[in-house]
């Protein structure tokens, strides 16, 4: 008869993890009540028993980097814990820009993809799951490390792996990265209930998240009220005349309005109502041998859901609008001339259609060639409804993931934290500083290490290109960031307004960030002699018809367009003309005027900033008063 175990690890505990360098271990798990567990790595055995609810937990001593070690736990079952070793080990939180894969940056880093070998660099990804009740002792969902290699970077986020990678090049120690991000989170989802206490709405709005069948009503009702109204459009895409024969480069689409993409629909002949619009290009291809091996169709950016068939074949859709579209064609399906791509479109909200702009490229591609499909394209608005009501995300709800992605990792020992997140916070940018400061004392509490660095991006330039003005909330959010890297002891700050996309909200250079913060970190968490360049205000101070901005180090750039505002004490803001004269950035100010502040950048998309270091490190924005 076979004896039964009831030993359970945590994820987290599994071969080919990497532990903290230089501070005591913790290994824990469960088991029967009661039962004897051993557990030895290298020269180290450590015995317990598990408790009343079969909790046990064991600790090491500290250890320098290196292995592979074997961990041996012997209970109810004897299990073996291979490829294991010490280095440095950080936390990486946050939304979608922090888990944002290499695969979605390859117009940019291709060659770092095809040749990322880093077997001692290593990922854990957080499973995503969410519970309002309390804090979790671990996750339910079963997940691995991983090394960094060609095969699995390109799901590995890519502003992890580049800083993961210049940690591991100049520390010459093992690196991993406990990956617990979720795209779309504010950040109220990643604190606990006691830190949210203060917000009465929030609250109330934890009462009804507690009650399962209301969790599961809302969302049997979102799931049917989306399936309905893609039902409704489908339904009367297939009484139109000839409907199945619009994929086919045959069809006749003279009667079709003729639009220059790429373009957004509002002001369109077709409008950007709710509903579905068809599109059609008919494009030669001159050399098809070229394409032996087949090419990449390349749709920019579209709003929002898409289907996309060439030649009447199939080649893929995309469900939302904040991801690039990359769709590989074959060889056979392409042919010399006369070749036709057919998308049909579904816009959920009232403006929709493909986005244009820098880094938005329409058209197909190999290695040798590029065809350009911008110009005038077919299209048939086909139907148009009401917009499609948004659904309830409850892994966006307060205390949700801080209960089931932070709490249950508490226990490992880490270097720091990284944390890129904020996007979700522009609609009420004010009191997002406090916020932010409760999580880092939380989660640096729960880790029992107030010292611990916390490094994190401010928000990158962006202005959604369905927007009708700049409201300036990226701009408000930004200038909370920064006030936490002033009042939270080891915290640092890495400005990215020259490194995003104006028309992309996951731009694509997270190799510039993920080097900025891996600089922050060797500075004061390794203490390494590391320059990262980012200029430091010191003051500003009116003297007569000059403001005088002082930096802590040489500044360099161009002296108008310079997104530098001066407020007068009647409150008007008006655009300033400046020099630079070595660290200082001097503002002219009208004659006799007495100025109340000045701001910097105060832009959602403050894009091609004008002041940099000698070194080329972006002076992030600042609104200072006098």
């Amino acid at each position: 008869m076979t004896k039964k175990s009831f030993l359970r690890l945590p994820p987290i505990i599994s071969s080919g993890m990497v532990l903290q360098q230089g501070k005591q271990v913790c290994f824990w798990g469960w088991d029967r009540p009661g039962q004897s567990v051993r557990v030895e790595i290298a020269d180290q055995l450590e015995c317990t028993e598990a408790d009343k609810s079969g909790k046990w937990t064991v600790y090491f001593k500290a250890k320098k980097a290196g292995g592979p070690y074997t961990i041996v736990i012997e209970g109810s079952e004897d299990r073996k814990v291979t490829d294991v070793y010490f280095g440095e080990v950080w936390v990486a939180g946050g939304q979608s820009n922090m888990e944002l894969p290499l695969e979605s940056t390859r117009d940019l880093f291709e060659e770092e993809i095809a040749h990322a070998h880093f077997p001692l660099i290593r990922e854990f990804h957080v499973p995503m799951e969410y519970d309002f009740n309390g804090p979790l002792e671990s996750a339910g969902q079963p997940s691995e490390w991983k090394p960094v290699t060609p095969e699995n970077a390109p799901a590995m986020s890519a502003l992890a792996t580049f800083f993961a990678q210049k940690l591991h090049t100049d520390l010459d120690v093992p690196i991993g990265i406990i990956m617990t991000a979720v795209g779309g989170t504010p950040i109220e989802a990643w604190l606990p209930e006691e830190d949210l206490a203060d917000k009465p709405g929030i609250m109330t709005e934890l009462s009804s998240l507690r009650e399962p069948k209301w969790v599961e009503t809302i969302q049997r009702k979102d799931q049917k009220q989306i399936q309905e109204w893609y039902h409704r459009i489908a339904t009367a895409e297939r009484t139109l005349d000839a409907y199945e024969h619009w994929i086919e480069p045959a069809f006749d689409d003279a009667n079709w309005e003729s639009l220059t993409v790429p373009t957004t629909l509002k002001k369109t002949k077709l409008s950007g109502e709710a509903g579905s619009i068809w599109f059609r290009y008919t494009f030669d291809v001159p050399d098809p041998s070229a394409y032996e091996k087949g090419g990449l169709l390349k749709l920019g950016a579209m709003i929002d859901y898409d289907e996309v068939w060439l030649n009447g074949v199939s080649i893929g859709s995309t469900e939302h609008r904040y991801l690039s579209r990359r769709y590989p064609v074959s060889s056979d399906i392409l042919q010399a001339s006369g070749n036709t791509l057919a998308i049909r479109l579904v816009i959920h909200g009232n403006n929709g259609g493909f986005v244009s702009g820098e880094g938005k490229f329409y058209g197909l591609e190999c290695p040798t060639e590029r065809i350009d499909f911008s110009g005038v394209w077919k299209a048939k608005r086909v139907t148009r409804v009401e917009p499609l009501t948004s659904m309830v995300f409850f892994q966006y709800a307060p205390t949700g993931l801080y209960n089931a992605m932070i709490s249950p990792i508490k226990h490992y020992p880490i270097a720091g934290f990284l944390f890129y997140q904020g996007e979700s916070n522009t609609g009420n940018p004010s009191g997002y500083s406090e916020l932010m400061k409760r999580m880092i004392n939380r989660w640096r509490s729960d880790w029992k290490d107030e010292r611990l660095p916390f490094l994190y991006v401010q928000l990158t330039n962006y202005l959604d290109v369905l927007s009708e003005e700049d409201d300036r909330c990226w701009a408000a959010l930004r200038l909370e960031q920064s006030l936490v890297e002033q009042e939270v002891p080891h915290t640092a700050m890495t400005v990215s307004i020259d490194a995003g996309e104006g028309n992309d909200l996951h731009p694509q250079d997270k190799k510039t960030l993920g080097f900025r913060m891996a600089s922050d970190a060797l500075n004061f968490a390794y203490e390494k002699a590391v320059t990262s360049g980012k200029p430091k205000l010191k003051m500003v101070t009116q003297e007569g018809d000059r403001l005088i901005i002082l930096f802590d180090c040489p500044i360099k750039g161009k002296s108008q367009n310079n997104y530098l505002e001066i407020q007068t004490v009647a409150k008007e803001w008006k655009s300033a003309e400046a020099t630079i004269n070595d660290n200082q950035i001097i503002v002219e100010v009208p004659k006799g005027a007495e100025i109340s502040a000045v701001r910097y950048a105060y832009l959602n998309n403050p894009e091609n900033p004008p002041f940099f270091s000698e070194n080329g490190y972006p002076v992030g924005p600042f609104y200072e008063f006098l």
